[in-house]
């Protein structure tokens, strides 16, 4: 049996007990952390589990996923995954390569972004297309995320901004002023007033709701995110003034 599970989005407590248990009968454990930054501490999960945990890399998931998934065939092996391992990070290509070999899978949902940004005030129903903010560089130049976010505006969705795995809120709003200065289809100015989140779904948890201009000045450590407000319901507005 292979098993993806999710870590969730706080501590290393926010394994379910479904979790546990299957990481408790495994023969091997392996946890990616490439694909989000997880706050928990690896070191107590292992006290709790029992057993070492393998840190594996973005190599392992995708282009030695056979071989990965192949030590399933005869024992139980979990991998775990930030949030939940299919909602901010899809891993449809184990699940495909296990169907495959005839290799038998179980999910293990946790925690996710997805709805713990509900932690906001604004409601999931009005969230458009969620969108990551990605670095630029001399030779790699993507603006599909401001494109996406000007489309959920136009609609009067909300626009869920996920950062680069490394990335705080500043350098985040950053990028979407310079990729403005270029576009100019009015998605973001020093005026616009933004949520930046930081630790949602732990006891860290900040949230402050404030023009970019503000925002910028306060940067918050990953994990963070963005949110730009679409159109609000009075209660959404009467929420995010009361931060």
């Amino acid at each position: 049996m292979l098993y993806l599970i999710g870590l969730g989005i706080g501590s290393e407590k926010d394994i379910t007990l479904s979790g546990l248990e299957a990481c408790e009968k495994a023969k091997e454990v392996y946890a990616e952390l490439y694909t989000a930054r997880w706050p928990g501490d690896m070191k107590a999960l292992e006290k709790k589990i029992g057993k070492p945990i393998t840190i594996i890399h973005r190599k392992n998931m995708e282009e030695e996923v056979k071989q990965l998934v192949k030590l399933g065939k005869n024992n139980d092996v979990a991998i775990l995954v930030p949030g939940d391992p299919l909602s901010a990070t899809t891993h449809l290509n184990v699940l495909m390569e296990a169907r495959e070999q005839n290799v038998k899978t179980e999910i293990i949902h946790s925690s996710s972004i997805l709805t713990a940004v509900a932690e906001t005030g604004l409601s999931l129903y009005n969230f458009g297309k969620t969108v990551t903010i990605v670095r630029q560089a001399k030779d790699y130049s993507p603006t599909s995320f401001y494109d996406a976010a000007v489309q959920n505006k136009e609609l009067g969705m909300h626009t869920l901004f996920l950062l680069d795995i490394d990335m705080d809120t500043s350098e985040g709003l950053e990028i979407l002023m310079k990729i403005e200065q270029e576009k100019k289809k009015g998605l973001i100015d020093s005026d616009k007033r933004f949520i930046a989140a930081h630790g949602i779904g732990s006891s860290e948890r900040t949230i402050m709701y404030n023009k970019a201009l503000e925002l910028l000045k306060r940067p918050l450590d990953p994990p963070s995110v963005l949110v730009l407000p679409g159109k609000m319901h009075f209660t959404e507005e009467e929420f995010l003034q009361s931060l």
